[in-house]
């Protein structure tokens, strides 16, 4: 009876121990608190609530052109297709992912990381987050990008989609110009890695 008992204990403290540990290693949200991002501070205020709308500058102008007797459209993007947001930590910190919450359809998403803050207006040297799939949300659904890095300061990159409902036609050059609609985002929260520090 008391073999019993004692491998029942052991058994027990054994589980602990795997549940401590496992709990210690699963990413932690960093807080708000710990996260700016000036150009849409409400991206990472840490309410779902609240949106962010990213703006896109840039449009494509369309145009007839002769090839070979019959009439095409040519397609130019005059500025840009995407937007951008820079995110940064107060700290260097070891980002597990990030979880970015849309209301709009995303298509293409990437995220950059750099371990240098931004300073004095200089943008600091990005590398790409590469992923076997390409970061896509469809109406609004909640996207995963696992970073695996130290991070300082995240630029995400959004590619945005043509809003051909409101397309306009310049009567005298015959083109047509199709903006892009804005980027709405509820948040991004970014997860660090749970390990303890050494």
């Amino acid at each position: 009876m008391s073999s019993r008992t004692c491998s029942l204990c052991v058994c027990v403290a054994i589980g602990a121990w795997l549940l401590i540990v496992g709990c210690a290693s699963l990413p932690k949200r960093i807080a708000a608190t710990h996260l700016s991002c000036k150009t849409y501070p409400k991206l990472v205020d840490g309410d779902l609530a609240t949106n962010s709308f990213l703006k896109v500058k840039g449009f494509i102008e369309k145009d007839n052109t002769a090839y070979k007797h019959s009439l095409r459209y040519g397609d130019w993007v005059e500025g840009k297709h995407k937007t951008e947001a820079l995110i940064q930590l107060d700290t260097l910190t070891n980002v597990a992912y990030i979880e970015v919450h849309p209301v709009s359809t995303i298509y293409r998403l990437s995220v950059e990381t750099s371990t240098a803050e931004r300073a004095h207006g200089k943008t600091p040297l990005f590398e790409p987050v590469r992923s076997h799939k390409i970061a896509r949300s469809e109406s609004g659904g909640v996207m995963r990008i696992d970073i695996d890095r130290p991070v300082r300061v995240l630029r995400v990159s959004i590619y945005a989609n043509r809003d051909s409902a409101h397309d306009t036609r310049e009567s005298l050059t015959g083109k047509t110009k199709v903006s892009f609609k804005d980027v709405v985002i509820r948040e991004i929260r970014v997860y660090r890695d749970g390990k303890p520090k050494q």
